[in-house]
């Protein structure tokens, strides 16, 4: 049989409809072509039998580029009925439209608005005008549907769907229940990110769906709560335990809970009997979790709540170990029910220990790269991750803030675009880019402090910028500084390669200030021991952290009588959060009338548009190269550093100024892949400015230690200056509590003083040592002092210098001091 012959075959009724009356013969089968060509001609929507359409819904390809037509008809009979129409391909090779369905697997319908908004969640419906009239009730969703009605969801291609949120919404009846479960088993099979089902109230009427008039009893927010109510649809990746178990498998679990057999021999007639003892509610082992190196070995499960509604949690197995309190504990708090008698603790132990699902998938330990995958909870993964399913596996199901609301462009028109033309708000959004950016660019942690007077809008700053990353807790993305180290350490873990706000430094214990700043930004944690005396691992982490407070770390430090070294300067850099145009940490208001109207738009915007804008960035930078972007961002900090710092300035300085460098070039990034809505440069200006000002705080690009040195040294002799030193001319054996030396007074023309006295001070050898030098290298302190002329040097070039104070009555080595250590403040 030829080609040609083998494409006929007998028509049936339908077939005979569609072809026309005088059609008897076998029809040739055309094939559809997709997409259509460009010359095609326009196609005639008249139907020999039906009529005139309706309505006329066109179906296109990501691309926008057209695929074919669906026509709705509707009868005198008061039915309706729908009919494809695509342009197909004859044997005779030329191309004509065809009253026929699309090729397989069909395109969805709205192809090209899931291409154009990548970061919104999915609406799926059943049928085309359902699909468009549900876009225009939630705009901030992409509606989809597929072709061919409820009974054709197996022919589509599902595919584009894949990794997208999908809430699916039934038609009122039997058959759009079966499509919405049908569709929920086809979307987990491809891959969806995550899949929900809309439970609808069961008094609506049958065959009902979002193009109908709602139910008059209806609030206007009715549909969008059924929305937000939705339940997530779980399929178990292993086969569901069958109700009667094998004979090796002591265990059955059901929609009544999970059951464990016990059999029983009678001692005297040896017959066993069979119990099937209730062990909990519901709960589904559905796969086996390890890490990369073949460690840390885990279940995932699954838990169903009285409600219907599904938990998961991937549990490590260590936490079998023991009495397994902790363990039952969180289950129960996911919502499992478990018999309260000691039999059913040891056998949902058993259960899960000794569960084989099919399936074993990839768990980590904490957010953030893993090679390179970025994870984020609820099994959010970006990246290449070689086909197999990674899951954060932890010790607790405690909630978390990455959550997501609204949409990319809500939050670029009601947030980022007002940060424009800010310094502080767009470097703080900037900032929140830049913290997926270190491990690329092979950078530790650091932070960022706005530091400022209440009520200057500094924890604007921290709801813009956490807006990228999250929210809906009641504080949304932020967190405090309240806490302990052990607290600080769990949120640097929590918050690895992410970024985290800290409101209020003021509410830190000034002991553990330092501390905790520190060990945020070193990303370690602290050594423990184990029970057996070895040493646990320790926690690590990479975070970059934004942090607010009216007093800095050195300030607060101060209040315990402890002073900051110079890495944790530059690991907390200090930035004045007032901007200096008298609107606090605004410099433009945006047509707001004033600071407080425009932080109050931005707080509320943050609570309603967050989490889009750092998926969509993860997602481009993962499709990169890595090496290639890691030398653009080190080129791009490199070239930051040079025009930002002084030639003198200080290492340290340099260091700080690469962490600018990479929020700048974080800024700009999010800016070329139009996430930010900025002109470009925008992000550039606002570390610049940022970095004037810490710069200008810091009091210079010189080193800390020279600047805490002489501030120290200063600070000593307003302290002590009347009360611990010696007058020189006081009588031989003259008493003065507590000595530090002498001082001597002299002609204040020779200093500058405009003819009051000043005074030379001569500092005893220990008082120098051990007080002066407190918390400093010696050598540094005296290098110090002599290069800025504090110190005069004896007249044999050594620092110290012999005299004989009258009040002492004998020669001694002393330090002598110039007027000048005091004239700066008193001049």
């Amino acid at each position: 049989m030829s080609n040609v012959e083998q494409m006929f075959k007998p028509l049936g009724k339908q077939e005979r409809e569609l072809a026309g009356p005088g059609l008897s013969r076998p029809a040739v089968r055309f094939k559809p072509l997709s997409p259509v060509p460009s010359d095609a001609p326009s196609p005639n929507f008249h139907h020999y039998k039906l009529g005139e359409p309706s309505q006329v819904w066109h179906y296109r390809d990501a691309e926008g580029r057209l695929l074919g037509h669906v026509l709705r008809f509707d009868k005198p009979d008061g039915s309706k009925e729908t009919r494809p129409l695509v342009f197909c391909e004859g044997p005779d090779g030329q191309g004509r439209w065809r009253w026929q369905m699309f090729a397989g697997p069909r395109p969805l319908y709205g192809l090209e608005r899931l291409r154009a908004r990548i970061e919104a969640q999915v609406l799926l419906v059943e049928g085309e005008k359902t699909a468009d009239v549900s876009q225009e009730l939630f705009p901030d969703l992409v509606v989809v549907t597929s072709p061919g009605g409820s009974n054709a969801a197996g022919k589509a291609d599902w595919s584009p769907l894949q990794g997208r949120a999908v809430t699916i919404w039934p038609d009122a009846d039997g058959a759009g229940a079966k499509y919405a479960l049908q569709v929920a088993t086809l979307l987990q099979e491809v891959g969806a990110g995550s899949v929900r089902l809309v439970e609808l109230p069961e008094n609506l009427p049958r065959g009902w769906d979002l193009a109908d008039d709602p139910p008059q009893d209806w609030p206007l927010e009715r549909r969008r709560e059924l929305l937000e109510a939705a339940k997530t649809f779980l399929i178990e990746a292993a086969p569901k335990t069958p109700d009667v178990p094998p004979a090796n498998w002591p265990f059955r679990v059901s929609e009544e809970g999970v059951f464990k057999r016990v059999d029983k021999k009678d001692k005297e007639s040896g017959e066993i009997t069979t119990r099937w003892m209730r062990v909990c509610s519901e709960l589904r082992v559905l796969a086996e979790t390890r890490d990369f190196a073949l460690r840390n070995w885990g279940r995932h499960l699954a838990v169903k709540t009285r409600e219907g509604a599904v938990n998961t949690w991937t549990m490590p197995m260590q936490l079998l170990n023991g009495n397994g309190n902790e363990y039952r504990g969180i289950l129960l708090s996911l919502g499992l029910e478990i018999e309260p008698n000691a039999f059913a603790r040891q056998a949902l132990t058993e259960y899960i220990n000794n569960a084989r699902p099919d399936e074993r998938w990839r768990c980590v330990d904490r957010i953030g790269w893993h090679g390179q995958v970025f994870v984020l909870p609820d099994d959010e993964v970006f990246g290449d991750a070689a086909g197999e399913r990674i899951l954060l596996q932890s010790n607790n199901s405690a909630g978390h803030a990455f959550k997501t609301a609204g949409d990319l462009q809500g939050w670029q028109d009601s947030i980022a675009r007002y940060c424009a033309g800010n310094s502080r708000l767009a470097f703080a959004l900037s900032a929140a880019f830049a913290a997926p950016l270190l491990h690329l660019a092979g950078l530790e942690g650091g932070g960022f402090h706005f530091r400022g007077e209440s009520s200057r809008g500094k924890t604007t700053a921290l709801h813009v910028a956490g807006s990228v990353w999250g929210g809906g807790d009641m504080g949304g993305y932020i967190k405090t500084w309240r806490g302990t180290g052990n607290g600080m350490e769990a949120l640097g873990l929590g918050h690895c390669d992410a970024l985290l706000c800290l409101d209020e430094m003021s509410l830190i214990d000034a002991r553990e200030a330092g501390e905790a700043a520190e060990m945020l930004a070193n990303g370690t944690g602290k050594a423990r021991a184990r029970q057996d005396g070895l040493g646990a691992p320790q926690a690590r982490w990479r975070t970059l952290f934004l942090s607010t407070g009216e007093v800095a770390l050195a300030d607060k430090m101060a209040e315990a009588g402890r002073r900051t070294r110079a890495g944790q300067e530059v690991r907390l850099a200090d930035i004045p959060a007032d901007a200096g145009q008298g609107l606090g940490i605004f410099e433009e208001l945006h047509d707001f009338t004033d600071p407080a109207a425009l932080a109050d738009h931005l707080r509320q915007a943050a609570g309603q548009h967050y989490g889009h804008a750092i998926r969509n960035f993860l997602k481009t930078i993962c499709q990169a190269d890595f090496q290639e972007l890691a030398e653009t961002i080190r080129s791009y900090r490199e070239t930051f550093t040079a025009q930002a710092c002084p030639v003198t300035a200080d290492g340290q300085v340099k260091r700080a100024a690469r962490r600018f460098g990479l929020v700048a070039a974080a800024g700009e990034m999010a800016t070329t892949l139009e996430i930010l809505p900025w002109p470009e440069g925008e992000a550039l200006q606002a570390a610049h400015a940022c970095f004037r000002a810490w710069l200008d705080n810091r009091g210079g690009a010189g080193a800390h230690e020279v600047g805490a040195i002489i501030s120290h040294v200063k600070y000593f002799m307003e302290q002590h200056g009347e009360s611990r030193f010696t007058p020189w001319d006081a009588e031989k054996g003259a008493h003065t509590v507590n000595r530090a030396g002498f001082k001597k007074a002299i002609d204040g023309n020779l200093v500058g003083r405009n003819g009051h006295d000043g005074w030379e001070y001569y500092v005893l050898a220990e008082t120098f040592s051990k007080e002066l030098c407190a918390g400093f290298d010696k050598r540094l302190v005296i290098q110090v002092l002599r290069e800025h002329g504090y110190i005069i040097p004896g007249s044999d070039g050594k620092t110290m210098s012999t005299h004989r104070p009258p009040a002492l009555g004998k020669p001694i080595k002393l330090y002598r001091f110039s007027p000048s250590i005091l004239a700066d403040e008193e001049s």
